[in-house]
């Protein structure tokens, strides 16, 4: 049942009338849960049973660690509670993946069993489900939160249909007490989040959408074109996977903001950031939150010294590029990064520039150039996560980072125009004024700005989305980028 489907309209239209006319609580709670179920069923089937399987686990492990005093004690229930819900992850993401690894191994050195390769269909949303769960678990094992006593209120934390299936990844301590209260439906929740689902309806259906087909046609087949389409599609790829995830969470928070059940942000403008740090904290922020708390701060974080904090680093990416998928690429993708911010650190830590350096780089224009850069090396790892060939791969880096300059006419004017127009924008920031103003218009909340706008225009504002969105959605629209995950 996908958002853009008229089944989901009908589903979630008789999913606010219900929480409507059941005033109590309790009846709203047990509705919303069985509603996700059903959610989860019609797009996953069977998997449901998974589901559950991994909300009681972690249910159970949570209360037998709060309710055990000894410290051994607590962490063998940590370790079964822990390792009982990755076996579950493990098997479905990683158990082909592993196979066909320990495979190419034994075929080298002359082993003659393989492991069965059994092509297993991954449950939708299952990384996501599965590291709520753990949070519960690791929060109560570190004194940060008390076990719910409903296991029905925590059977809805993990299955609440809006972010069930790609995100953000929620913890219990943002979610849970928000079952205190009695769920109202507000015109100011209504407004507010009809208008981030349209905002993402947009990025999502009309954006990535129209660019999938131009990304897949140049990565098809990468080492038949030249650096002008490699450069081109790594763009337009970085692109499409924001609008994309960032459009499945705003649709998701604004499901959420009518229902009166709301989700943290998951995005916070990635691309204007003037770092590899910042960027991560603006990425996928719910994810990046869990690596630092549950992998990078365990492992030592930096109290341990900077080569140390290096390595710590590169660990917890690498586990978040394998959290992103069971292929070598991911796991690249996840070391780049992990070395990228290593050299962050670096650079801030003993990088010193000159007092007039440094004063450009606080003007507009410096700050534009540490962007421009921040996001260069950002793009070559989209490049990275996006083609799964290794020797495609090499191919792809090596044209994107040793321009060929092999191009047409065609790709000249384009080249000519587009860069005649970044010149002449950054020739307008060295006006302070005009500078001004795109700092203004880039930091402005403009989901907040057209919720308050008033209700004839916003009504206009919301004709306006549902006409674009109804005449430039494509015909066939890919699922989600992150359902894979």
């Amino acid at each position: 049942m996908l958002f853009n489907s008229i089944d989901f309209f009908l589903f979630f239209f008789f999913v606010i009338t219900l929480l409507v006319l059941l005033a109590r609580r309790k009846y709203q709670l047990i509705f919303l849960l069985f509603t996700s179920y059903f959610f989860y069923f019609t797009s996953s089937g069977i998997f449901v049973f998974l589901l559950f399987l991994v909300s009681l686990i972690t249910y159970i492990t949570g209360e037998a660690i709060f309710r055990t005093e000894t410290v051994r004690t607590r962490k063998i229930y940590l370790a079964f509670g822990t390792a009982g819900t990755l076996v579950i992850l493990g098997f479905f993401k990683y158990y082909d993946f592993g196979a066909e690894t320990f495979n190419s191994f034994a075929h080298y050195l002359g082993f003659p069993t393989p492991l069965p390769i059994i092509s297993l269909v991954l449950p939708i949303g299952i990384s996501f489900f599965t590291f709520s769960g753990l949070s519960y678990v690791f929060d109560i094992y570190r004194g940060q939160l008390v076990p719910t006593k409903s296991f029905c209120k925590y059977a809805l934390f993990i299955s609440y249909f809006p972010h069930l299936l790609a995100g953000p990844i929620v913890r219990a301590r943002q979610f849970l007490p928000q079952l205190m209260e009695d769920i109202r439906l507000t015109p100011e929740n209504l407004k507010y989040g009809a208008t981030l689902i349209a905002w993402g309806f947009i990025k999502k259906f009309v954006i990535a959408d129209n660019i999938a087909p131009v990304v897949t046609g140049i990565f098809a087949h990468p080492t038949e074109v030249g650096s002008f389409y490699i450069i081109l599609g790594t763009v337009l790829f970085g692109i499409q996977i924001f609008c994309d995830f960032s459009g499945y969470c705003d649709i998701a928070l604004g499901l959420a903001n009518i229902i009166g059940l709301h989700l943290p942000l998951n995005f916070f403008r990635p691309y204007l950031t003037k770092s590899p740090t910042e960027f991560w904290r603006r990425w996928n922020i719910t994810l990046s939150s869990f690596i630092k708390d549950y992998v990078y701060i365990p492992l030592g974080g930096n109290r341990k010294g900077r080569v140390r904090s290096y390595v710590n680093l590169i660990l917890s990416m690498l586990l978040c590029g394998l959290w992103h998928g069971a292929a070598w690429n991911f796991i690249l993708w996840g070391g780049y990064h992990g070395v990228l911010l290593s050299v962050d650190k670096i650079i801030k830590r003993q990088v010193h520039l000159g007092k007039r350096l440094g004063a450009f780089f606080e003007t507009h224009s410096g700050y534009l150039i540490k962007i421009l850069v921040t996001q260069y090396f950002i793009f070559l790892g989209w490049l990275i996560f996006r083609v799964g060939n290794l020797p495609d791969l090499i191919y792809s880096v090596q044209k994107f980072i040793l321009i060929d300059f092999a191009f047409s006419g065609q790709q000249i004017r384009f080249i000519i125009v587009m860069g005649s127009l970044a010149l002449l924008f950054v020739a307008l920031l060295f006006n302070r004024t005009f500078a001004d103003h795109v700092v203004a218009l880039a930091s402005k909340d403009w989901v907040k700005f057209f919720a308050d706008l008033p209700l004839l225009y916003w009504t206009l504002y919301l004709s306006a989305t549902i006409l674009i969105f109804l005449c430039l959605t494509p015909a066939s629209s890919p699922q989600f980028i992150y359902f894979q995950f």
